[in-house]
């Protein structure tokens, strides 16, 4: 902020700051009418950021210059000049402008790079496009809102605003971006600035992630501790601020003091931050003091193991601002102390990086081997999140950090802090936890961030000193460890240790043996560049698919009941309320829980932590509503239930037979790769035919006749097919089956979900009973091998035959099968087929897929990978983490004319709809059906048709909420006394059966639901191939710090992009307008906010 011509001028740093913390721009304001408290000094980080910054502009620049046509602004004459020379050298049709000054209303700021295109503009054949350096190997949203921000004030120079804008890189790679998908959000952002200088509305501190970059830092600490603040609670998040505020205290010693309940706050939760404002307020009179917190099964000192002479404690520092290539940071030191001496595992690069893991990790084996009941102990999960990554990025230890793991050789003590213990300090860090055992540190390097500082600095200087600083530093650490489990140990009960897991070494031994044979096999082996590696990921791909799920269930079980709590995979915090009893030979035992929202369900399977391991139960009964929870343990889990426990994930289910199928494509890829359609898939080649049928579809053009052209010449091949919504996806797919089966073809019909492939087949059915084809209806027979439980389907689709084994007859006779890739990777499913049709492709791995195209000599890949997306949960290297759709489009948005079918009309929304839909998710490639421009609703005070934004006041809400509900309510109410008129131009009677109601949450659908007799409620992923005349679409959560499952779920396009063109006529959006003000810390959650951005607003308040 600065004044300049008696108005205060506004750019894209005041911006930034803004968007991360409204209260360092009030005190920037404040400051500027020479009021209020002076800045400190940048911190060391933000100063080494700046200089890097500078760095890699001047190097930018330098390689510009040798290639000559830079027109270089003068910084040091007045703005108003610069603008002028600016707008001179832009006419001049310079090819870079450099330090370009550009202004328009209180905004201005200088540009790195202003790059001409050679698309026409008011200047000529030419435009210019803005290009800014950051340091960073990622672009952020401050660097969009800077983009959007220059490419705006550019706009009007040259008569049209930029389509794209791009940023370079610290490790030198471009990353170009489609403004249209971040400016509604950016400009949104701006008014919100430009209201707030005008008029300051109240604010206060209130910690974030910017704290540790801001010059306001020590002012805003000093005025928490002025005041008592909540936010100094250790452990304390800004909801829980919220609700205790709400409850008329707003102070730690008021906390500290109350004894009543708060409302909204788990009794639990309210407990743990209680005692500990009552911990800090005495740590004045008392000093550093702690408790001992009650025993729980499986937590705090039960994950502490008996001491052992081998054990080693462990520490990394890490350098997140390294650039190498398209990886993340460096992992430059490991260090170890083995209780007399100290080790330090340098890493300058990435090549050291992989020795130094590989050293590492011969270190843990043998040291393991030497004593048998060894542990590695560290504190806090970055070590081992870190070692994960490590393995996956380098391909090599995985199996045996895998068995360390199992064998429970890490020990993290922040776990068994966190579940022991309660503090007087104001943090859990291991820095504040030495004030209880005692530990002084020396040294120039205080904090991890200092270490980071220090080695960057090393980088520039390579003052030997400053290594020799940080390895200090860090042995350091690792004595503290080793003083801090010994004070654990003092403090732990009286009771026995733990049992240690059971070695796996031989299992696990075998296993890397293997997978070392083949990796060598497939690099050695005479492949195109890059598939040898692209096989060896695909057949890990299910190993580390299911990694994850047994680090959770481990992970988990080291967690507070209360951290549990707000897990939805688990449930947290279950308390007996009776004896076990017998059942057969098993165990049954009910509990009660305290209010959360869980993913679990009666019938599921779970875990628990008992007696130093993992027991599986099962769910028999559970009722969220009433807090109550009956599970079943069999005879071989163990012979007691705890009185207390949580229910944890549970493990993966087994992957057999895919990565079977997969090693068959591997030998067939590395002999004469026989399998086409499988070569095709790996390369990505466009669709081969017999003949040359025209792939794209027009306006004019019969989709169905396209998609029946296209299928029947596929000659050993891969077609993909992209069906936004409402184009009749099923539809088309069902008759192009069908006219195959005609020509005596097998077809294969498969997916991730049963649902998906009944679809599939029940459009068959429809197909035959409409009787369009020319053939008779009871031609085609049709089998699913679906689940055990499946019941059979009502007539007509009781033509599909059930199948509930795989030895079903009917699964090797049908003209049409169903399955998943379980069935489809069977060694008797080999060659069994003509085509495969993968409905749903966007959700379909590309390794299963792989395994599948055993089974069929033809390939078409069914679905839209901007609807609901795969989901994985391993680390897997790219590309093998990849949709089989996303993989074979390769990064497009949709689908090229010449690479496949995308079905361009959408015979459901209202072209109102559509434009919204088309332009943020489809690239303007989706128009709707002249139809459906007939198709309105009239219900008063509501909009005919469109996509709308409806803003509901509300705070503090999570997983339910009350206003949005009520505001549904009253709309709904209003429709229901409305009228629909559909695609014929027929006005009928709006019906309840006419509105769809999508939530987010299961807690905000069952209210709504209560709320909403007659109307269909549910998730998205209940309603994804359905429609009704009426979207209303609730996001429940106030605010992206309050969102249960994170912005990334909340606002996912894919969820978006399905909930909103749910709606024929019109699709409402109901949120607080705290979300679409989110201060977003990725540029992906940027584009996603902008979506709901780019709604038009309509305000219902102001209707009534």
């Amino acid at each position: 902020m600065m004044w300049r011509d008696g108005e205060i001028r506004l750019s894209a740093s005041d911006l930034m700051r803004f968007m991360a913390c409204s209260h360092a721009s009030f005190l920037d304001l404040e400051r500027l009418h020479g009021r209020g408290p002076e800045p400190g000094e940048d911190s060391e980080d933000a100063t080494l950021l700046q200089r890097h910054g500078d760095a890699h502009e001047e190097k930018h620049l330098a390689s510009l210059r040798a290639l000559g046509g830079v027109v270089e602004i003068d910084r040091d004459q007045t703005f108003a000049d610069a603008v002028n020379g600016t707008r001179a050298a832009l006419r001049s049709g310079a090819p870079i402008v450099f330090q370009g000054a550009l202004e328009g209303g209180v905004w201005g700021g200088w540009s790195d790079f202003l790059e001409r295109v050679e698309t026409p503009s008011g200047l000529g054949p030419f435009s210019y496009e803005v290009a800014d350096t950051k340091l960073k190997r990622k672009p952020s949203p401050s660097h969009l809102l800077q983009l959007v921000l220059y490419s705006d004030l550019l706009a009007p120079l040259q008569a049209r605003a930029p389509e794209h804008a791009h940023v370079l890189l610290g490790d030198g790679r471009r990353a170009s971006f489609r403004l249209a998908e971040y400016s509604a959000y950016a400009r949104g952002a701006r008014a919100r600035l430009e209201s707030f200088v005008a008029a300051p509305w109240p604010t206060r501190p209130v910690p974030c992630a910017a704290c540790d970059l801001c010059r306001w830092r020590e002012h805003c600490a000093g005025q928490w501790e002025a005041d008592d603040s909540l936010h100094r609670i250790a452990g304390i998040s800004r909801s829980q601020v919220g609700k205790i505020e709400a409850a008329g205290i707003t102070t730690m010693a008021g906390l500290a003091a109350h004894d009543r309940r708060i409302p909204r706050l788990a009794e639990p939760t309210l407990e743990r931050l209680r005692l500990q404002a009552r911990l800090q307020s005495d740590r004045a009179q008392k000093g550093p003091h702690h408790v001992l917190c009650p025993a729980v099964e499986g937590k705090g000192f039960h994950l502490l193991p008996e001491p052992d002479p081998g054990d080693l404690f462990y520490d990394i520092e890490g350098d997140p601002f390294y650039a190498e290539g398209a990886a993340d940071g460096l992992e430059y030191l490991h260090g170890l102390w083995d209780g007399s001496g100290f080790s330090a595992l340098w890493a300058h690069d990435h090549r050291e990086e992989r020795d130094a893991l590989i050293r590492l990790l011969d270190i843990f084996e043998a040291r393991m081997k030497a004593h048998p009941r060894a542990h590695i102990y560290h504190y806090a999960p970055y070590e081992i999140t870190a070692l994960r990554r490590l393995c996956t990025r380098h391909g090599v230890g995985e199996a045996l950090l895998d068995r360390l793991l199992r064998e429970r050789r890490f020990c993290d003590l922040y776990a068994v802090v966190r579940g022991g213990i309660a503090a007087s300090e104001t943090s859990y860090s291991i820095k504040d936890m030495e004030a209880l055992y005692g530990f002084a540190r020396t040294g120039e390097v205080k904090t991890a961030g200092g270490s980071v500082v220090a080695y960057e600095a090393w980088r520039e200087t390579g003052d030997a000193d400053i290594l020799a600083e940080i390895e200090d530093y860090n042995r350091l650490d690792c004595i503290s460890t080793r003083e801090l489990r010994d004070w654990l140990v003092a403090q732990r009960p009286d009771e026995p240790w733990p049992e240690p897991a059971s070695p796996q070494a031989e299992t696990y031994d075998e296993r890397e043996a293997e997978e070392d044979a083949l990796r060598d096999r497939l690099l050695s082996a005479e492949l195109p560049e890059g598939r040898g590696q692209l096989l060896f990921d695909l057949t890990q791909f299910h190993a580390r698919e299911a990694k994850p799920a047994a680090w959770a269930v481990f992970d988990a079980a080291a967690r507070t009941s209360e951290e549990l709590c707000e897990d939805m995979d688990c449930l947290g915090g279950l308390i007996a309320t009776g004896a076990q009893e017998p059942e057969k030979r098993s165990l049954r035992r009910s509990y009660r829980f305290p209010p959360q929202e869980t993913k679990l369900r009666t019938g599921r399977e779970a875990c628990i932590a008992l007696d130093g391991g993992i027991a599986k139960v099962s769910v028999i009964e559970l009722d969220r509503r009433r807090g109550q929870v009956t599970i079943k343990m069999g005879p071989s889990q163990g012979d007691r239930m705890p009185d207390r426990l949580d229910l944890l994930p549970t493990f993966a289910i087994g992957a057999a037979p895919i990565p079977s199928a997969i090693r068959k494509i591997v030998e067939d890829q590395l002999g004469d790769r026989a399998n086409r359609a499988a070569d095709d898939l790996l390369a990505r080649r466009a669709p081969r035919f017999s003949g040359i049928p025209p792939l794209s579809v027009g306006d004019d053009t019969d989709p169905v006749q396209a998609m029946i052209a296209a299928t029947s010449a596929m000659d050993a091949t891969i077609l993909p097919v992209q069906g936004p919504p409402g184009t009749g996806k099923t539809f088309v797919t069902a008759r192009a089956i069908l006219n195959l089966v005609r020509q005596g073809k097998r077809v294969a019909v498969a997916s991730n979900s049963h649902e998906a492939i009944r679809n599939v087949l029940m459009g068959c059915v429809d197909a035959l009973e409409d009787g369009e084809l020319p053939f008779a209806t009871g031609y085609a027979s049709l089998a699913h091998k679906g689940k055990r439980e499946d019941a059979p389907l009502d007539p007509p689709y009781d033509r599909i035959h059930l199948a509930r084994d795989n030895g079903d007859p009917e699964l090797a006779a049908a003209d049409v099968v169903g399955g998943t890739s379980w069935l489809f990777a069977r060694d008797e499913m080999a060659g069994a087929f003509d085509y495969l049709f993968v409905d749903e492709a966007g959700q379909v791995s590309l390794a299963n897929l792989l395994a599948m195209t055993n089974a069929a000599r033809n390939v078409v890949l069914v679905g839209d990978p901007n609807q609901l997306p795969q989901v994985i949960q391993g680390a897997h290297p790219h590309p093998a983490n990849l949709s089989c759709l996303d993989w074979i489009l390769d990064g497009a948005i949709t689908v090229p004319s010449d690479r496949g079918l995308f079905l361009p009309v959408t015979r459901r929304m209202h072209p109102e709809i559509c434009r919204y839909i088309s332009s943020q998710f489809y690239e303007d490639r989706l128009t709707a059906h002249e139809s459906t421009s007939r198709q309105r609703i009239a219900a008063a005070g509501l909009p005919a048709t469109g996509a709308f934004l409806v803003p509901v006041a509300q705070e503090g809400r999570a997983q339910e909420c009350p206003e949005e509900i009520e505001a549904i309510r009253r709309v709904a109410a209003s429709l229901l006394d409305g009228t629909w008129t559909d695609r014929a131009g027929t006005t009928r009677p709006l019906l309840h059966s006419d509105i769809i109601v999508v939530a987010p949450y299961n807690v905000q659908v069952n209210a709504l639901a209560e709320a909403l007799p007659g109307i269909r409620v549910g998730t998205v992923d209940k309603f994804q191939g359905q429609e009704a005349p009426v979207a209303l679409v609730s996001m429940t959560a106030s605010s992206a710090e309050e969102t249960s499952r994170g912005l990334d779920f909340l606002l996912a396009r894919e969820r978006l992009n399905v909930a909103i063109s749910r709606g024929k006529a019109l699709s409402l959006v109901f949120a607080s307008p705290r979300l679409t003000e989110t201060a977003c810390s990725t540029v992906e959650q940027m584009r996603l906010v902008n979506a709901v951005c780019a709604l038009t607003r309509f305000d219902i308040e102001e209707q009534e």
